[in-house]
C-alpha cells in the first residue's frame, strides 16, 4: 500500500509532460487566461511590448530546489533529501509576425544535479541519469508582444524514464508561467496587474493567480514583485499513468508564494527570476478497496539566472 502511495505521489506532484518517444506534442493556450490591470502607476505611462529581433538568442539556466513533507493516515513517512536541479535553456527567435506574434525555438543543452558533497543524497545519481536524455530536447512555440503563450510543441526525446516522460506533462502549462505577460494599457512604475490561468498538471485543474507590481523602470525594461497563489476544488484525478485499480480524489489544495523577476522588452522570457512557493495537497487514495488520507506539504525554489554567451 505505502508503494502504490509513494508511485502515485511522483505521478502526481512532478511539474515538469507525457508522449511517446520524438512525439511533437501541441500545447494550445488556454482561453482562460486573462490579464486586468489594476493601478495602471505612475507617469510617464507607456505601453509595453516585447520586441525581439529575429534571430536573438537567450540563454538561461533554471535551478529548482525541492523539499517535501508526506504523512499518510496523519502519520509521516520517511523523507528522502532532493538535490537541487539546474537545467540550461536555449532560446532563439525565428520570427515576428504582423500583429506581434513572436514565433521561438528553445532546447535543452544541458542538465545537472546539483549535489552537497558535505551530505550527499543517495538518489543524486539515480535522478541525474534519469535527466540526462533530456539534453538535445527541443521544441518551439509562439508568444504574443504581450507575453501570453499562444501555442508549443515539444518533442520528447528517446530514453527517457517513464517517470520523467510523466513529469513532463507540465510543460503543457509551464511555458505560460515561464512568460511574463503585461497588460495592453499603457503603465508606469507602481503599475499593479493580476493574471488569472486555467491550468491542468498531471490530471489536476486548478486556477493561478498571480499579481504583479512593477518596483523600478526604465526604457529597456523593468523590475516586478509577483505574488503567486493557486486553488483547486474537490475532484477526482483522472491519470492514465495511475496504477490499475488506484483511484485518488483531490480534497483540497492552497499553493502560496512569490518572488522576483528582472524583464527586459527585447527578450521574452524574464533575464533572471527567484520565486518560491509551498503547496499543501490533501487527498485521499483508494488501492485495491483501501482508502487512506494523504497530505503532501512542497515547498520549491525556482531561480532563473542568464547565462554568458
Amino acid at each position: 500500500m505505502r508503494a502504490a502511495i509513494q508511485c502515485c505521489l511522483c505521478l502526481l506532484l512532478c511539474n515538469v509532460p507525457s508522449a511517446s518517444s520524438l512525439q511533437a506534442e501541441e500545447l494550445q493556450a488556454k482561453p482562460g487566461i486573462s490579464v486586468e490591470l489594476l493601478e495602471p502607476g505612475n507617469a510617464p505611462l507607456r505601453e509595453v511590448r516585447f520586441k525581439p529581433a529575429v534571430g536573438s538568442k537567450q540563454t538561461a539556466e533554471m535551478i529548482m530546489k525541492m523539499n517535501q513533507v508526506v504523512s499518510v493516515g496523519g502519520n509521516k513517512m520517511p523523507s528522502q533529501n532532493i538535490p537541487p536541479q539546474k537545467m540550461v535553456i536555449e532560446i532563439i527567435v525565428t520570427d515576428i509576425a504582423d500583429n506581434g506574434d513572436i514565433s521561438f525555438d528553445f532546447s535543452y543543452t544541458d542538465v545537472q544535479v546539483i549535489d552537497d558533497p558535505k551530505n550527499p543524497s543517495p538518489i543524486a545519481k539515480t535522478i541525474e541519469d534519469m535527466l540526462k536524455p533530456l539534453i538535445g530536447a527541443k521544441g518551439r512555440g509562439i508568444v504574443s508582444n504581450c507575453g501570453i503563450t499562444r501555442k508549443g510543441e515539444f518533442d520528447i526525446p528517446e530514453g527517457l524514464n517513464p517517470a520523467i516522460k510523466q513529469m513532463l506533462e507540465g510543460m503543457k502549462d509551464s511555458m505560460n508561467r515561464l512568460s511574463s505577460p503585461v497588460p495592453a494599457e499603457p503603465i508606469g512604475t507602481g503599475a499593479k496587474w493580476e493574471v488569472v490561468q486555467a491550468l491542468e498538471a498531471n490530471g489536476m485543474k486548478l486556477t493561478q493567480t498571480s499579481t504583479h507590481e512593477i518596483e523600478t523602470m526604465d526604457e529597456k525594461g523593468f523590475q516586478i514583485k509577483i505574488d503567486v497563489s493557486q486553488q483547486a476544488d474537490p475532484q477526482e484525478i483522472k491519470n492514465p499513468a495511475l496504477p490499475a485499480g488506484t483511484t485518488i480524489k483531490l480534497e483540497s489544495l492552497q499553493t502560496s508564494g512569490g518572488g522576483r523577476s528582472t524583464v527586459m522588452e527585447s527578450s521574452i522570457f524574464p533575464e533572471s527570476s527567484q520565486v518560491a512557493i509551498e503547496t499543501t495537497v490533501d487527498m485521499s487514495i483508494n488501492v485495491a478497496n483501501q482508502e487512506q488520507k494523504m497530505q503532501t506539504a512542497v515547498t520549491m525554489e525556482i531561480q532563473l539566472n542568464p547565462v554568458a554567451e
